[in-house]
């Protein structure tokens, strides 16, 4: 499965989000966790401390609102995310009601993701989704988990065809929807979304499951 410790070990293992969250911590922050080590929590608070775990506190109601919104389900209703598309153009996935979805989150740098969008662009995969009245939206993981990687526009330049394929929708999401979709950091995890918006399927790795996705729409 495409889950990963790290980006050196990118064909094994699993990056959760918190890794994003990992990289964030300030110099300032570095230096009041050392002055607590150090001298202990009275000389903090005698220099401002209060205000540092109130912030510490405020990023933790963040991070726990996040978590709260981990509800992408098989039988439940897909949550509402928004997506902002390669054309600036922000939809929520409410949107697409009506009609099936296969909603694939991607890293833009994953060997998998490429692959994947390689067999939908040349191997009449995306066609079969399309015929059968679908949509295909690639949404880009908040920050790509953490690493640099191509844009959204230029990955699907390079595997799926571009303009080719004019009907394939390319986006990316905020912290939020990746946190609701992707919890355990996957970077190739897709959702298949009924047309009254409940979600019928879901798998990591789309290429291994392709033919299994367009038999379930």
């Amino acid at each position: 499965m495409a889950h990963f410790n790290d980006k050196h070990r990118a064909d094994r293992g699993g990056l959760g989000i918190n890794e994003i969250k990992r990289h964030r911590i300030s110099v300032s922050s570095m230096l009041i966790i050392a002055v607590v080590a150090c001298c202990g929590v009275p000389l903090l608070l005698g220099i401002g401390g209060i205000g540092f775990f109130s912030f510490l506190a405020g990023q933790h109601s963040q991070t726990g609102a996040a978590q709260r919104a981990l509800n992408a389900t098989v039988g439940e209703p897909a949550p509402n995310i928004p997506i902002t598309l390669t054309n600036g153009t922000t939809l929520n996935l409410s949107s697409f009601r009506g009609k099936p979805v296969v909603l694939w989150f991607v890293a833009t740098w994953c060997s998998s993701c490429a692959d994947s969008a390689s067999l939908l662009a040349n191997d009449g995969y995306y066609n079969k989704i399309h015929a059968k009245g679908a949509e295909l939206i690639t949404v880009e993981l908040y920050d790509d988990l953490g690493y640099s990687g191509p844009s959204i526009s230029a990955f699907a330049d390079s595997y799926g065809g571009g303009t080719q394929n004019p009907g394939w929708l390319y986006g990316t999401s905020s912290l939020n929807a990746t946190y609701s979709y992707d919890p355990k950091g996957y970077l190739d995890i897709y959702y298949v979304i009924d047309p009254k918006g409940v979600i019928t399927n879901e798998g990591v790795g789309l290429a291994a499951n392709l033919d299994a996705v367009v038999s379930s729409l």
